[in-house]
């Protein structure tokens, strides 16, 4: 055996033969190993030192001091880290900052441990003065240090400007977004301590980036990286491997399941997960689905505990209930019948959407599954868009009514609702006039900050939003009433819209109250008992169509 070993603080390379078999075997015993097609080079994490000096080099706690000083402080170095990393988790943080909570602080610690992280913090438990303190404290050690933000548009505005103003008004902050790609550009050439800018303009402007000589980046909702699919996902795990310090932020990082995690993990530690995908996917999940064309992964139970660890190793997970001293919550069913002629018209409806399914010979897929569910809430909400002409046609307000009702029910206190198509928006913002304000896809940003802060402020008393439109990071503590208007069958999205009232008893002092309409024996039904029980909404819907309902 004759093999090479180069090692730094990224990542440890294998060097051997191509006739070099038992190489080749031992590097094959290190986790998630990349290699080369000709099997002459392997690249690992640098946290598997311990490991692959072991195996090919025969040096454990014993024979350590053997090792050539850099080895030695790389080994001693992430020896450190996982001692310190352990005792931190066991015992709580050592230290303290006034107004950070404790689980805050102790974020705050383990990136002093980590220069890759991800916190995986539920919604409501503060994780954007936390990331602006561990960006501050890096700052006051290294003033000539750079860092940037990526984060959902809505969350520049509302989350980021606001709180580095009033925790860390010392910082120079830009706002890279703006209206347009000159103005934009200008602001490239500013000098400041932090940038932030959209995660959607990230992949646009990236050649600029690039030039910003960012230290540290911090990506706020993650789970944009979720599809291994996405363009960002991948850009975003190539421009992390130029930096040296990279964490991530979610309170739901994987909600379709734990597959979601893989270009997450992928950005902090490129060589500590698999190669591709399709290894990662292979390695962990089963694909249950009996259809060919549809993917629905499972976790393989033998791999369970594997995965867990693997997750583990690179995040750490906060519940809010775990942390912060909440008020409650009440989630309340509001009945409505539809009239007798809409009735008609939806159990006609769901025979052709049936029909429709079985004549292509094929099971229910995602997204046959969320079409059909469209047209089917479309009705349950009184009203149908025309197919061929795009044309919507009211036909029935009963709905609106029962809303309006619900409302006179709750009196003077301010109210979210919660709704999902344009026609609702339309109809709503006619019945309360200038009493509401909307935040949907039709509502430029700069409309959308201004109609948010109207609500914080209490200019307007209903705020009437699309989850998709305002599902990140939003605090509306101002409220503890919403209504759901009309749902689609996102659990993600569910509980985020829901979590936008609720949070520490400091700022939501009342007991929240969520009301959720729906048209009894219908699509409204069957969509929110799926969500509940956390279940397959796809074959839900297929039962409904079949005649099922809520079997």
């Amino acid at each position: 055996m004759s093999n090479k070993l180069l090692i730094n603080h990224k990542y440890i390379e294998i060097q051997c033969s191509r006739d070099d078999w038992e190489t080749q075997s031992l590097a094959s015993q290190i986790p998630y190993v990349h290699s080369n097609r000709t099997k002459t080079k392997f690249r690992t994490t640098f946290r598997n030192i311990a490991l692959v000096l072991k195996l090919f080099r025969n040096i454990d706690e014993t024979n350590v001091d053997s090792l050539p000083p850099f080895i030695r402080s790389i080994w001693d170095e992430e020896i450190q880290k996982q001692n310190d990393t352990k005792e931190l988790l066991e015992t709580g943080p050592k230290g303290q900052k006034g107004w950070l909570y404790a689980h805050q602080q102790l974020g705050r610690e383990l990136a002093e441990i980590h220069d890759r992280y991800a916190f995986f913090y539920d919604r409501r438990t503060g994780k954007t003065p936390m990331s602006l303190q561990i960006i501050a404290d890096d700052i006051e050690k290294n003033p000539d240090h750079k860092w940037l933000v990526l984060c959902p548009l809505i969350l520049i505005e509302n989350a980021w400007l606001p709180d580095a103003k009033q925790f860390f008004p010392e910082l120079k902050v830009v706002n890279l977004h703006d209206r347009t790609k000159a103005r934009r550009l200008k602001k490239f050439q500013q000098d400041a301590n932090l940038y932030v800018t959209n995660i959607e303009s990230f992949v646009n402007y990236r050649e600029h980036i690039d030039k910003l000589n960012i230290h540290g980046c911090i990506v706020d909702e993650s789970s944009a990286m979720k599809s291994n699919r996405s363009k960002f996902g991948k850009e975003a795990v190539d421009y992390a491997r130029t930096l040296e310090r990279w964490y991530l932020l979610s309170g739901t990082p994987a909600p379709n399941g734990e597959w979601e995690y893989y270009r997450q993990l992928q950005s902090i530690d490129y060589y500590g997960v698999h190669q591709s995908w399709t290894q990662f996917k292979n390695y962990f999940f089963d694909n249950i689905s009996y259809n060919p064309q549809f993917e629905k992964l499972q976790v393989k139970e033998h791999r369970r505990d594997e995965l867990m660890q693997l997750i583990r190793r690179y995040s750490m997970y906060v519940d809010k209930e775990d942390v912060l001293n909440t008020p409650g919550r009440d989630f309340i069913t509001v009945d409505i019948t539809m009239p007798k002629e809409l009735t008609k018209q939806y159990n006609q409806l769901k025979r052709e959407l049936y029909l429709e399914l079985m004549e292509g010979d094929i099971l229910i897929t995602a997204p046959s599954a969320g079409a059909k569910r469209n047209k089917l809430n479309q009705v349950t909400s009184g009203f149908i868009i025309d197919t061929k002409s795009k044309e919507t046609h009211l036909l029935s307000d009963y709905r609106f009514k029962a809303l309006s009702k619900l409302l006179h029910n709750i009196g003077d206190e301010q109210v979210i609702i919660w709704c999902n198509y344009h026609k609702e928006f339309e109809v709503i913002q006619d019945m309360l006039g200038d009493k509401c304000a909307c935040i949907y896809g039709r509502v430029s940003i700069e409309d959308k900050n201004k109609n948010i802060k109207a609500f914080k402020e209490g200019k307007v008393q209903y705020l009437v939003a699309n989850p998709a439109s305002a599902d990140k990071g939003l605090t509306l503590t101002n409220t503890r009433f919403a209504i759901y208007f009309s749902m689609n069958d996102s659990l993600e999205l569910f509980e985020q819209s829901a979590d936008r009232i609720y949070g520490d008893i400091s700022k939501q002092a009342h007991r929240c109250t969520y009301y959720i309409m729906q048209a009894k024996g219908t699509i409204d039904e069957v969509i929110y008992k799926s969500i509940k029980n956390k279940g397959d909404v796809s074959m839900a819907i297929l039962n409904h169509l079949k005649g099922g309902g809520l079997q």
